[in-house]
């Protein structure tokens, strides 16, 4: 069945079309005809029978020019209207034609009664008006009915008029019988007709689901390449931001050697120890940063191993809190635990629990100052399995909505100039989440800009019952 957007672009194809053949391209031919002909008659038929034809072909050519008006008025607005609406006004226009046929052709009815070679004249504008109506009249397939009888008249009354009798009547006849193939032709060629719009229909249809698979496509492109672009932009930078985070831990462990050798070789060591301290710190800085890069690799290559085994969660979290209280303290910032008392053991990767609770925490205490940290826990449900909430609330500096989005994409630091407060690789949240959902959990954020922030990581208390998150969750 066909739906009514369908039914009114079809219509709307039929008018344009029916404009196309009726004016553009036999307009000029038909004006020229039906104007010349009289002008014939006048010169081989005596008397005033040139008049009537004249006065008919004025007619018509008005009544053919409004009707060719309103259909250029019409087909500026068919996009607005619906099936019904267009084809009632088609039955409109065709009556027009039917009256613009009529002011043609009626007065070479009368050319039948005229001296010779008047019917001649009158029979062969008959069968020339046949043939257009045939060709042309095949907007619908009752138009030609409406068109035909006119010119009927004018084929049968003057065919007559060239013999007398039987024969006159043998004539008209065969005159009614070119009228009837005219009709025929023109039902024919209205179904061809219907059938040439629908396949043009079709075909503009395919080109515009093509054009709009083309634009679709293209679009995803575009966001493909921008990603791309905006991914390799970021691992450039985070290249960048790497060699300094880098070197400068190595920078400072060559320089404290060579202080180191200095002392030895002029006997003063009265310093070695405080410089040897400085020197593990920065190897130890250095370690840390070699690791998250290296976790984040396997992570990515598919290649991370998790060893769930059975362990005290809340002496994990103490042990975590108390590991962040010297650099908290550092900041004149306070520490404290909340710990629900109905979840004590949990069965998952011990390490990689407390990176996960580490990295929060470490954050929280680099990026709050004069301030506090709470570290919640409390037992929740993951799907049907149950679960623990460790959330890590801090006063600091809050995070933008816009930041928030990059937090957790690799390579994304929400500061990545060479010149940013804080050092680090920025993979800690990254390496957090994908922690997380490797164990069938995940982690969130909950922040403001300047109202501080909460990270919420929720794990399974046994993660051998536990699905792995999918990264792309």
């Amino acid at each position: 069945m066909t739906s009514p957007d369908t039914s009114s672009r079809i219509w709307a194809m039929t008018i344009r079309r029916f404009a196309e053949m009726a004016w553009s391209d036999h307009g000029p031919l038909r004006y020229g005809s039906v104007v010349l002909t009289p002008i014939l008659v006048a010169f081989l038929v005596p008397g005033y029978w040139w008049a009537g034809c004249l006065i008919g072909a004025i007619a018509g050519v008005l009544i053919d020019l409004r009707t060719q008006a309103a259909f250029e008025r019409l087909s500026l607005k068919l996009d607005d209207l619906d099936a019904n609406t267009l084809k009632a006004m088609i039955g409109k226009y065709v009556a027009a034609l039917a009256a613009t046929t009529a002011c043609y052709v009626a007065p070479y009815v009368a050319l039948a009664f005229a001296p010779q070679p008047a019917p001649v004249v009158g029979l062969l504008f008959g069968a020339g008006a046949a043939l257009v109506s045939a060709n042309l009249h095949v907007m619908t397939r009752t138009m030609i009915f409406y068109t035909i009888a006119p010119v009927m008249l004018v084929l049968v009354f003057n065919a007559a008029a060239l013999g007398e009798g039987a024969n006159a009547i043998i004539l008209g006849v065969m005159a009614a019988l070119f009228g009837a193939n005219a009709i025929i032709a023109a039902r024919s060629g209205a179904k061809s007709f219907g059938e040439l719009i629908k396949s043009r229909l079709h075909a503009e249809e395919a080109a515009e689901d093509l054009e709009r698979r083309v634009n679709e496509r293209t679009a995803q492109l575009e966001v493909a390449s921008k990603r791309a672009q905006a991914a390799n932009k970021a691992k450039s930078m985070f290249l960048a931001n790497m060699s300094h985070e880098l070197r400068t831990p190595l920078n400072a462990v060559i320089g404290y050697s060579e202080i180191i050798e200095e002392d030895l070789e002029s006997g003063d060591t009265s310093a070695s120890a405080a410089d040897l301290g400085k020197i593990r710190g920065s190897a130890t800085h250095l370690l840390t940063l070699i690791n998250e890069i290296l976790d984040l690799s396997r992570i990515e290559s598919g290649k991370l191993e998790l060893k769930p085994a059975s362990f005290d969660l809340p002496s994990l979290l103490r042990g975590a809190l108390d590991t962040v209280k010297p650099t908290a303290s550092k900041q004149r910032t306070t520490c404290q635990l909340n710990v629900a008392p109905t979840v004590g053991l949990m069965i998952a990767d011990e390490t990689r629990v407390r990176q996960c609770v580490l990295n929060l925490l470490s954050n929280a205490a680099k990026f709050t100052h004069n301030g506090a940290i709470a570290l919640d826990m409390r037992e929740c449900r993951i799907g049907r399995i149950r679960g623990v909430a460790i959330s890590v609330k801090d006063t600091g500096p809050g995070i933008s909505a816009e930041n928030q989005a990059r937090l957790f994409r690799p390579f994304m630091q929400i500061d990545s100039t060479k010149t940013r407060a804080h050092d680090g690789a920025g993979l800690g949240l990254v390496i957090t989440r994908r922690l997380a959902r490797a164990m069938g959990g995940d982690i969130q954020v909950s922040s403001k800009l300047g109202h501080g922030s909460t990270f919420t990581l929720y794990l399974p208390l046994d993660m051998t019952q536990a699905p792995p998150v999918s990264a792309a969750a």
